[in-house]
C-alpha cells in the first residue's frame, strides 16, 4: 500500500450536518454529559429543539463552530449526519431491533424538525432535503436484517445529498479516535452516483443473507492461506523468494508462479500481462459470465512487496502477501464448488503497486480504452495485521473510493462476517483508486479502522511469523471480499453447495 495522510475527527464530538448548504443552522446530535465539551464562540446560543433517548438535539448557528468542529464548516458540500452512538447489550434479536427503530426514529425527527417532508418504507427511510440552485436531491437510509451481531459502538454516518455520498453504518472502537470521510477539498469524484438501474444500486435495495452464499464463505480456510502467504514471504521451507519487487528477477517468478496456481483452479483463461520494461507483469484470471459476459467484477490485490532501505529482502507478508493469499483463496473455492457467474468474474494480481500503482494504473486504462464495463473493482491490501488487544475489523478508505460500492460492501460485510468490526480508514492509494480515477465504481478492503498501525509496514520485517499477524483478521478480510465479490457477480452454485 502507498503511504498517504489521514483525516481524523475526535470520537468526543457526536455531529450531525446542517440541513441543507444554503441554510446557515445546522443540527448538532450530542451527548448531553459532552455538550459544553464542544467549542462555541462567546456569547453564541444553543436552542434545544428536543431530545431522543440520552441524546439532546440542539440547533446551533453554524459561525458558532470553532477549533476542530469547524472542519465540517470548511466546505459546506462537506457535511455528515451522525445520528446515534450507543453501546449493544449482546442480546442479537433486540439489538437489532432497537437499532432499526433508532435509525427510523432518529431520521424521523430530523425531518420533521428540519425538512417538508421524509417518506418511509420497508428498506429505510429517504428524505427530501430543500433546493440548492435549482437542486432536488434523496438521501436514502437503509437498515438491513443482520442473521447476528456482536456488541459494537454503531453510528449512522452520511453526507448530506449535495456531496453526493451515500450513508452507511460504521462501527467504531471505543478506545479509538473516530474516523469519517469529510470531504475538505472540494474535489469530485469521477462516479459520484450510480445510475438507478445500475447492478450496485440494485443490490443495494434487494440484499439479503443466504445461506448458500454463507456456505461458500465459510470454506475459507486458514492453513491453505497460510501455506500461500509463507511461500510467497519466502518463510516456508523450499520457497525461492526473498522479495517480490518490482523490478526484480523474483517478480517475474513471482507472476509466473501464481499464473500456474490459477490455472490449477478452472480459470478460463489466465494471462501475464507486461506493461513497463523491467517490471515484472499483472496476472489476469478470468472466469467468464454465463448471462452478462461483457459486464466485468475485479477483485484485486498486488503481488509485488517492499522492504527496508538498503535490504534485499523484501517478505511483504502482509504488505501484500496477504492480499495475493486472499486471491488464491477465492480462486480454490471457486474450482472446489464448481462455480459459475452470470457476470465475469476477473481475479488480478498487480505489480508495480509500491512504485505508484503502475500495474493497476496499466489494466485500467486498457480496459477504458478498449470500453470495458466494469461493474465494481475490490482491492485487498494489507488484510493480516491485528494490533494487540483489537479486535477482528474490516475497514473501507474514506477517499478515492466510489461510496455507493463501500456502502453495499458495508452491509455485505455485517452480514456475512458478523463478529468484525466495519470501519472507515485514512489509509489510501491502493489499486482500487487506478480504475476509480478512470471511471469504474470501486473501492478496497483494509485490516484496520483508522491508520496503518502495522510497525513492520514497508519493512523488511514484515513477515508471517511475529506478534500481531493474525489469520483470523485474514480470514475475516478475505470472507468480505468473497461475499462481496460472489453477490455482485451473481455467483451461480455448482455440484457441492
Amino acid at each position: 500500500m502507498v503511504r498517504s495522510s489521514l483525516l481524523t475527527v475526535s470520537a468526543a464530538l457526536l455531529l450531525a450536518a446542517s440541513a441543507a448548504a444554503a441554510t446557515a443552522t445546522h443540527w448538532e446530535f450530542v451527548d448531553a454529559n459532552q455538550f459544553h465539551t464542544t467549542e462555541f464562540q462567546p456569547g453564541c446560543e444553543k436552542e434545544l429543539r428536543g431530545t431522543y433517548e440520552d441524546l439532546s438535539i440542539y440547533a446551533v448557528p453554524e459561525s458558532c463552530r470553532i477549533g476542530s468542529s469547524m472542519l465540517l464548516a470548511e466546505n459546506m458540500y462537506s457535511q455528515l449526519i451522525v445520528l446515534e452512538r450507543q453501546q449493544l447489550d449482546g442480546d442479537t434479536d433486540q439489538d437489532v431491533l432497537d437499532w432499526n427503530n433508532a435509525v427510523q426514529d432518529a431520521v424521523a425527527d430530523f425531518a420533521m424538525h428540519s425538512h417538508p417532508e421524509t417518506l418511509h418504507d420497508n428498506n429505510g427511510a429517504q428524505l427530501s432535503f430543500s433546493t440548492f440552485r435549482g437542486r432536488r436531491k434523496f438521501c436514502r437510509f437503509t437498515t438491513i436484517d443482520l442473521p447476528e451481531t456482536q456488541p459494537k459502538y454503531r453510528v449512522l454516518v452520511g453526507s448530506n445529498c449535495f456531496a453526493d455520498e451515500v450513508p452507511f453504518l460504521v462501527d467504531v472502537l471505543p478506545s479509538n479516535t473516530e474516523i469519517l470521510p469529510v470531504r475538505t477539498q472540494g474535489f469530485v469524484a469521477p462516479i459520484t452516483n450510480l445510475p438507478s438501474n445500475h447492478p450496485i444500486v440494485r443490490k443495494s435495495k434487494t440484499l439479503k443473507h443466504r445461506k448458500s452464499l454463507q456456505a461458500l464463505v465459510d470454506q475459507v480456510d486458514v492453513k491453505t492461506m497460510e501455506e500461500d502467504v509463507t511461500w510467497l514471504s519466502g518463510e516456508a521451507p523450499g520457497s525461492p523468494f526473498t522479495t517480490r519487487s518490482s523490478t526484480s528477477k523474483q517478480s517475474q517468478e513471482v507472476a509466473e508462479w501464481l499464473k500456474s496456481q490459477f490455472e490449477s483452479y478452472g480459470c478460463d483463461s489466465v494471462e501475464l500481462m507486461p506493461y513497463q520494461p523491467r517490471f515484472g507483469p499483472n496476472v489476469i484470471c478470468k472466469f467468464k459470465g454465463t448471462e452478462h459476459p461483457d459486464e466485468h467484477v475485479i477483485i484485486g490485490a498486488h503481488h509485488d512487496s517492499r522492504g527496508s532501505f538498503l535490504n534485499p529482502r523484501a517478505p511483504g507478508a502482509d504488505d501484500d502477501g496477504s492480499g495475493s493469499s486472499m486471491l488464491l483463496q477465492v480462486a480454490r473455492i471457486i474450482k472446489a464448488n464448481n462455480l459459475s457467474f452470470g457476470r465475469t468474474f476477473v481475479i488480478a494480481a498487480f505489480s508495480g503497486e509500491e512504485q505508484g500503482l503502475f500495474g493497476s494504473a496499466a489494466l485500467s486504462k486498457k480496459m477504458k480504452q478498449d470500453g470495458t464495463t466494469i461493474t465494481m473493482m475490490i482491492q485487498g491490501d494489507m488484510l493480516a495485521y491485528r494490533k494487540p488487544g483489537e479486535p477482528v475489523q474490516v475497514a473501507f478508505p474514506a477517499r478515492y473510493h466510489t461510496p455507493e460500492v463501500s456502502s453495499l460492501l458495508r452491509n455485505v460485510t455485517e452480514l456475512y462476517v458478523p463478529n468484525a468490526v466495519v470501519g472507515t480508514t485514512g489509509a489510501c492509494c491502493s489499486d482500487h483508486q487506478s480504475f476509480w480515477e478512470n471511471g469504474f465504481p470501486a473501492t478496497a478492503f483494509f485490516e484496520r479502522n483508522g491508520p496503518i498501525a502495522d510497525p513492520k509496514y514497508h519493512n523488511s520485517g514484515d513477515l508471517v511469523y511475529r506478534e500481531g499477524y493474525d489469520f483470523e483478521q485474514l480470514s475475516a478480510s478475505t470472507k468480505a471480499m468473497l461475499a462481496s465479490g460472489f453477490e455482485v457477480a451473481d455467483v451461480q452454485y455448482g455440484d457441492q453447495v
